[in-house]
């Protein structure tokens, strides 16, 4: 996400381990590569709205283990103009994530919707929720990341809540 649109949602396939080989492969190589590396005039709307200036652009992750691991950091360094390491980044620190609470913004567009009965019916419901998700939405989790950081430092590490 960025503060102006989602990327392609992937959904991971049933029985898939997410480890760093196949994060490295399947989300940042395909996924966050192709986009980024299409020329400004074949981009699609995706990239022109989501990364305009990738020079100001910083990839942010959380501690997952497949985001730690030694060969992502090493992609990243590779690969990207601007990544914050997992030093830099606190760990367990979900409130300081503007995609977790993008997450229950998806969680609760889900639960309005009729409760699925089979896999496929709850991958088109986690679908049609990631559309939704209006360039306001993204505005404001972003734009609110200066106050929540400033509220983590008073509260000294402690949960600032939604």
């Amino acid at each position: 996400m960025s503060y102006r649109a989602v990327s392609e949602l992937h959904i991971i396939p049933k029985g898939q381990t997410v480890n760093a080989d196949y994060y490295v492969r399947e989300i940042l190589n395909k996924s966050l590569m192709s986009t980024m590396q299409r020329q400004p005039e074949e981009a699609s709307i995706l990239r022109r709205k989501m990364l305009p200036d990738m020079s100001r652009a910083i990839f942010q992750q959380d501690g997952a283990p497949a985001h730690t691991a030694k060969k992502t950091q090493e992609w990243c360094d590779n690969n990207l103009v601007e990544f914050w390491t997992k030093e830099t980044w606190p760990g367990n620190s979900p409130d300081l994530n503007p995609i977790e609470n993008l997450w229950s913004i998806v969680k609760h567009d889900i639960q309005m919707m009729p409760t699925p009965t089979n896999v496929l019916m709850l991958e088109n419901h986690v679908k049609l929720a990631w559309s939704r998700i209006s360039p306001e939405i993204l505005e404001n989790l972003v734009s609110g990341m200066c106050n929540r950081v400033k509220l983590c430092i008073k509260r000294k590490g402690g949960y600032i809540g939604k």
